[in-house]
């Protein structure tokens, strides 16, 4: 349940936060001048305060588009009009290049796989945005007109122009990121990705409204909040959630075990045979069979939330639960996996020697099982800490495992 409300809220926060800044910016104008002139500056100070964020947690998506929506607002607010220019720059001509800039970096940097930012792969990305803004002073001189034509030219034969002033052009790449981004939501279910969404469909309602640089500032602040939540939630995911299996980590269950009531068991699990196994099969198979374990334990029944502890062991808490309340449900879920054959596949990678290799690929397609042993222990006035609970309950499954493995002891 807990788990399912935090996919939810990773799903909504950063479209909640958007309709914030909506409702933030029709307040404007009942402000003074002094809280207006703040806002016209809180951008630039949250996009300085997430480029130091994303620079410590090795975030390069987030800190390049930050970067680029700093410089897509300041050209826009500090371009036009300025007379140390050797050529007069029209704010239209700035909006139809950002509208294409926008949506065309977001697409752009999501695709891109996290690198180090001062590694090559980030010089090469500062390159990129270096040169789209030298590409973009070339388009806005005076000589280059014909060229700038194009970028508001129709591609379709409808014309939008009584709709919307962003063009036909924009609107494609803003498509094109839209889907790609959706995608990418669908195949990883990263928060990251639904930020970048929100963020782009934002930012293409002010390109659309165009109304004041209010506006603009006001959205632009948020889209840099939304990109900073973006990397909280997902370093705080990252820090307890087992990466492999998915399930929460032993952090979590640090944290959760000081939360336990006045009665509560805890239950440790161990993949039988794992390091024979893993000889035999090869330690890519192997976290194949630990995630084939955390795929059934995570829907233990009778209260019971799983965890990984590490290795091939599991730890599962029962809060308000007594060793008679949450046996049955241990026996069923070893059952579960005593019952569920794992199929090996062809793994590539080179084992320890050639016949070693080919004995395992001889193996292909062959279906064998797991078993585990589980140990559970309870709350009692011999162990009332948590964690002398949790050493019964190791003790429980050595037992177990001199009883001849696969089975439940207590």
């Amino acid at each position: 349940m807990k788990t399912t409300v935090q996919n939810v809220l990773k799903l909504v926060l950063p479209f909640v936060l958007m309709a914030g800044a909506y409702y933030f910016y029709k307040e404007t104008s009942t402000l003074a001048q002094a809280q207006l002139d703040i806002i016209e500056l809180s951008p630039y100070v949250i996009f300085a305060v997430g480029a130091v964020i994303s620079w410590k947690f090795n975030r390069s998506r987030e800190l390049f588009i930050l970067v680029v929506l700093a410089l897509v607002l300041a050209s826009m607010e500090y371009l036009p009009g300025m007379t140390k220019l050797s050529f007069p720059i029209a704010a239209n001509d700035i909006y139809r290049i950002i509208s294409l800039l926008i949506p065309l970096n977001i697409g752009l940097f999501s695709l891109f796989r996290e690198r180090g930012i001062l590694s090559l792969w980030g010089v090469l990305r500062i390159g990129i945005i270096l040169s789209q803004g030298l590409i973009s002073v070339w388009l806005l001189r005076p000589e280059q007109g014909g060229l700038l034509s194009l970028i508001k030219k129709d591609v379709l034969p409808v014309s939008l122009t009584s709709i919307t002033a962003v063009t036909q052009l924009s609107i494609a790449i803003f498509l094109i990121a839209l889907i790609l981004l959706i995608i990418r939501q669908v195949k990883y279910k990263s928060s990251q990705d639904i930020s970048f969404i929100a963020v782009l469909c934002a930012l293409f309602y002010v390109l659309h409204e165009n109304r004041d640089p209010m506006m603009y500032a006001v959205f632009f602040a948020v889209s840099g909040i939304v990109l900073i939540t973006s990397i909280i939630q997902d370093s705080y995911s990252m820090a307890f959630t087992d990466e492999l299996t998915g399930l929460p980590s032993r952090r979590a269950l640090k944290q959760d075990m000081m939360k336990l009531g006045m009665n509560y068991v805890i239950a440790m699990l161990d993949i039988d045979h794992f390091k024979k196994f893993n000889d035999t099969y090869g330690h890519d198979t192997g976290d194949e069979a630990l995630k084939l374990v955390a795929s059934v334990i995570k829907d233990v029944t009778g209260g019971g939330k799983s965890y990984r502890y590490g290795g091939e062991e599991f730890t599962i808490l029962f809060p308000g639960k007594s060793v008679q309340d949450a046996l049955p449900h241990l026996e069923q879920l070893r059952e579960q996996i005593a019952k569920r054959p794992f199929t090996l596949r062809n793994r590539k990678g080179k084992g320890k020697s050639k016949s070693r290799r080919k004995a395992r690929n001889n193996r292909v397609g062959k279906q064998i099982y797991i078993t585990v042993s589980i140990g559970l222990a309870q709350k009692s006035e011999k162990h009332k800490k948590p964690d002398a609970v949790m050493k019964s309950a190791d003790m429980a499954l050595y037992r177990a495992k001199k009883k001849g493995r696969n089975c439940v002891s207590k």
